[in-house]
């Protein structure tokens, strides 16, 4: 590809991280931005980090050391889910994809900058310009809707406890600040000042568990739709070989000599599986804490809106999407970009390669052979995700829920 055309494509790749870039700046990090060369830029991007992933841990903590309190204790159920377990859930991800995209930055970095030499960038084929434009319009809006989702549900959060108590001097109640989280610190959090200072700390602890969420999510499915759409182009491209019109558009027979296309096409399939296996690699750790986490995550969000937290159950409410939308676009691209590996097998025999020479031939026989093994993302291989794994979340959610319920009720 020329250097225009790699500008163009960069130029296009970048657009579709754009939000994930805003999210992923804010911990310091960033798979398109040049990196920095001065140290005060070098001090600046390792300070964000330091205090981005500081915040988090220490968020983390807090929420486990309170649970487990609260276990010593033998406190009740209603007392227990009203502890935010899911919150300590979805922080724990949160941290684990942080530490993820911290590793594997140079990995992401180089997937981004490589995508570009095979990105298809004034494709001809109307068949193939149509794919690319759904794909990336579709990413779009589900990208937008988990935005939308996950930022409106922290600050729901987030400025509960001041609605409430502007609420209560409103009608002349006395009040104190309420708090974000149920944490545990090992001082009086109650006092002057250091109530405030509390409550900004939980602000602010919040707002970048969601950004390192965010930053991770938002990249995984955008780097999954890109390699899924470009194996649908590749599904077009293979299904032409073999078919050469005349001028008054008919079929010219005998056999073709296109091997060179055809390594091309070989060699653009090969670049798709080692990006996709790049990404598979990465986040296989935090796919397995994803499945793990979010059926115990829908679990006790339920619980909590129906029996518990009255006045949090609009930031509840959009938790559930949140994470509802979070797994459900996940296992979306990890089972589409698996439908579109296999698809090239059937592209292959659907192609001209009857009208193909033998040495096309065999070289369309290995390619056919190769795509019958499937690209796919696992849950640290223990299990391939797919729709069905999102089916298994949603009937595992409810099973607990229901055992959650019984064991409430019954006491």
């Amino acid at each position: 590809m020329s250097k225009d055309k790699t500008l163009i494509a960069k130029k296009e790749i970048y657009g579709t991280l754009r939000s994930c870039n805003f999210f992923i700046r804010r911990i310091g990090l960033s798979f398109v931005d040049k990196k920095p060369n001065t140290f005060l830029q070098k001090i600046n991007v390792l300070s964000s980090f330091i205090t981005a992933s500081s915040f988090v841990a220490l968020m983390l903590i807090s929420e486990y050391v309170y649970i487990v309190y609260l276990l010593a204790k033998s406190v009740t159920l209603e007392k227990l889910m009203g502890s935010y377990l899911h919150i300590a859930g979805y922080d724990t991800m949160s941290f684990g994809k942080l530490l993820t995209i911290w590793y594997k930055k140079n990995t992401f970095r180089r997937v981004v900058n490589d995508l570009a030499d095979i990105w298809p960038v004034d494709e001809k084929n109307p068949e193939a310009v149509a794919i690319k434009n759904k794909c990336l319009s579709t990413l779009r809006s589900r990208q937008s809707l988990y935005i939308f989702w996950n930022v409106l549900g922290v600050w729901l959060y987030n400025l509960t406890p001041v609605a409430l108590h502007l609420y209560r001097l409103a009608r002349g109640i006395p009040s104190d600040l309420g708090f974000v989280w149920q944490m545990y610190y090992p001082f009086d959090k109650t006092k002057p000042i250091v109530h405030e200072f509390v409550y900004i700390f939980e602000t602010a602890s919040g707002l970048y568990s969601v950004c390192c969420m965010l930053s991770s999510d938002v990249f995984f499915i955008t780097m999954a739709s890109h390699i899924s759409m470009m194996l649908r182009i590749l599904q077009v491209k293979i299904r032409s070989l073999g078919v050469v019109e005349s001028a008054d558009g008919k079929l010219i027979g005998g056999l073709h000599n296109c091997y060179d296309e055809i390594i091309d096409l070989i060699d653009v399939h090969q670049r798709l599986i080692r990006y996709g296996n790049d990404l598979e690699d990465a986040f296989s750790v935090v796919n397995l804490i994803n499945v793990l986490l979010s059926s115990v995550n829908i679990c006790c969000v339920m619980f909590s809106i129906i029996f518990l937290e009255p006045l949090m159950e609009m930031g509840n409410k959009f938790f559930i999407a949140a994470a509802l939308t979070q797994m459900g676009v996940v296992c979306w691209y990890a089972d589409d970009i698996y439908r579109a590996s296999v698809g090239v097998s059937d592209a292959v025999f659907a192609s001209g390669w009857y009208n193909c020479n033998p040495r096309c031939r065999r070289a369309l026989l290995l390619m056919l052979q190769r795509s019958q093994r499937p690209l796919y993302f696992t849950a640290l291989k223990f299990s391939s995700i797919t729709l069905n794994t999102f089916r298994s979340i949603l009937t595992t959610s409810y099973s607990y829920f229901t055992l959650l319920y019984t064991s409430y009720r019954r006491h």
